[in-house]
């Protein structure tokens, strides 16, 4: 039976002491340090358990804001020594003036967005702190714009859990080639 074997796969992520602990951790980096594969962590815990997906959705909005207010401290405090040089390896600082504007705006409505957007959390966080954004007002708005990413996760992994786990297990290859066609076009859509 090794098509059940990626099912068993999410379990043993699932029922490992480390899997909340590493969500956590991948959610703070990737507010602070580079972009971290921290949805698909997110959906191996939350498919193997789905009764648990709630509780895992706010570990890792809670992960992605303390990664957030780490940036936004980077940026407020050293932006030309340490933010600009992180930007620049990570190739985000062209979308700096974009981020910069979409602050200027509403930047509640800018961090309120943030996780639906294919511009790296890292940036609004540097961007943050070197435009003078309030501490306060990063974080209320960061843990709403988080916590509502996350959330809508969870809702999908507690209605289509188990008929996805199913899918998967049943058609393994099958899903993985459709995300990396997916993830093709995410990256060729990114660098155009």
């Amino acid at each position: 039976m090794p098509a059940a074997e990626p099912a068993g796969r999410w379990e043993r992520w699932a029922r490992h002491p480390a899997g909340p602990a590493m969500l956590f951790a991948f959610a703070v980096v990737e507010g602070c340090l580079f972009p971290a594969p921290t949805e698909a962590l997110y959906a191996a815990l939350a498919l193997g358990r789905p009764r648990r997906a709630w509780a895992l959705a706010a570990l890792a909005a809670a992960g992605s804001v303390l990664g957030g207010v780490i940036a936004w401290r980077i940026g407020a405090a050293s932006f030309d020594r340490v933010g600009r040089p992180l930007l620049e390896r990570h190739g985000l600082m062209p979308r700096v003036d974009a981020v910069a504007t979409l602050y200027r705006r509403n930047a509640g409505l800018a961090l309120l967005t943030s996780g639906y957007t294919p511009v790296p959390y890292l940036l609004y966080g540097v961007v943050g702190g070197a435009s003078g954004i309030p501490l306060g007002t990063f974080v209320f708005f960061s843990a709403l714009g988080r916590g509502l990413k996350y959330a809508v996760l969870a809702g999908i992994a507690r209605v289509a859990g188990p008929p996805l786990r199913r899918l998967l297990a049943d058609h393994p290859r099958r899903i993985a080639a459709a995300a990396a066609v997916l993830l093709a076009l995410a990256v060729a859509w990114w660098l155009l």
